[in-house]
């Protein structure tokens, strides 16, 4: 039954995002029938193509780029394409330009969100607290993708982070993605003359060979932080491993924290902050992207409370990125790269 219901959802949203999208364009400009047959032998091949290349560890470059860009487009399309079918009911004779219109702003818009996939901004955000006795300056990123994004888009992470002039960087997970990841991928990060902390994200996990790359990451200046804590100054910083449970994850939180010391908590998902927030000054987490591709935010939303920005609870702290680079397409709309500059001071 679950197979099934898996099967059955795989080639919905197969359909929905690769091919619905196409039918309804050649309804409005050629007048073609929505649904036929033949389109359902389309969906099957997509949806066991898009799988494969989803599912397994080997790194085929060009079937991926399809997959992935073919993937957001269709994302796009899906939500312009929907208002434009139900206006061309209402005024039939424009059919044709409404179908011009609509392809017109698919293009525009995949345009857009290219650009925008590639840009990174630099947000601010400054707290005190009584448990400082000087002023600390942390960059936190998170969701570098390399492997759905090139080298180049971590050498202009690392340029930003230079100029931000902080005593640490902080890594929230996800920084490779897939097998075509080498370890000299990392060579930006030896620039940088501050101490890099890291977690590990989900997909980690997922590359081949994992162990051994995760292992090179040290010759490149990275602390890996797994289920450890490292204190400096009045700062205890705790990292905490994907790989495992949420109720391990608040276990190994729980028993890392100091009471006198500020805080700080970095784990790759936002799911445990409601179970750990009274006894964690700040956490730090990435993993959502915001959705990346309006409106997938709010699908997002269904799986994760706290999808992006700063949540506090008295003086306890979540602050969610929306990620460094992207997963899958280069592709954002309605959210940005971020490169996160936390400065605690004293009271």
């Amino acid at each position: 039954m679950r197979k099934t219901t898996f099967v059955i959802i795989g080639l919905t949203l197969t359909y929905a995002i690769y091919v619905y999208p196409v039918t309804v364009l050649l309804h409005l400009i050629f007048d073609f029938k929505i649904f036929q047959k033949h389109f359902l032998l389309a969906t099957i091949i997509l949806s066991i193509s898009s799988l494969w290349c989803l599912r397994t560890k080997k790194y085929q470059p060009l079937l991926r780029q399809v997959v992935h860009y073919t993937m957001g487009v269709g994302f796009i399309a899906f939500f312009i394409v929907n208002p434009a079918l139900v206006i061309s009911y209402f005024d039939p004779d424009s059919k044709f330009h409404i179908g011009i219109i609509a392809t017109v702003l698919i293009l525009l818009t995949c345009i857009f969100s290219l650009k925008n996939g590639r840009d990174v901004s630099v947000k601010k955000l400054l707290f005190e607290s009584e448990k400082i006795d000087r002023q600390l300056n942390f960059a936190f990123i998170s969701d570098v993708h390399i492997g759905s994004n090139p080298r180049s888009h971590l050498e202009e992470i690392c340029s930003e982070v230079m100029l931000l002039d902080v005593d640490y960087l902080l890594i929230g997970g996800d920084l490779f993605d897939t097998s075509s990841f080498k370890a000299h991928d990392l060579e930006p990060f030896l620039k940088l003359e501050c101490p890099i902390y890291f977690v590990t994200g989900n997909h980690e996990y997922y590359v081949d060979g994992y162990k051994e790359k995760l292992e090179q990451l040290q010759r490149y200046n990275i602390s890996i932080l797994d289920n450890e804590v490292v204190s400096f100054s009045s700062i205890n910083l705790v990292g905490v491993s994907d790989n495992q449970s949420e109720e391990k994850q608040i276990q190994i939180t729980n028993a890392l924290v100091t009471e006198e010391m500020y805080n700080v908590v970095i784990i790759h998902k936002p799911s445990i902050w409601e179970k750990v927030s009274q006894n964690v000054d700040l956490m730090l987490s990435g993993h959502t992207h915001k959705g990346q591709i309006f409106p997938f935010n709010f699908f997002v939303r269904l799986k994760f409370k706290n999808v992006y920005g700063l949540f506090e609870d008295g003086s306890k702290r979540l602050y969610v990125s929306s990620g460094s680079g992207t997963w899958g397409p280069r592709m954002r709309l309605g959210t940005q790269n971020e490169i996160l500059k936390i400065s605690i001071q004293p009271i």
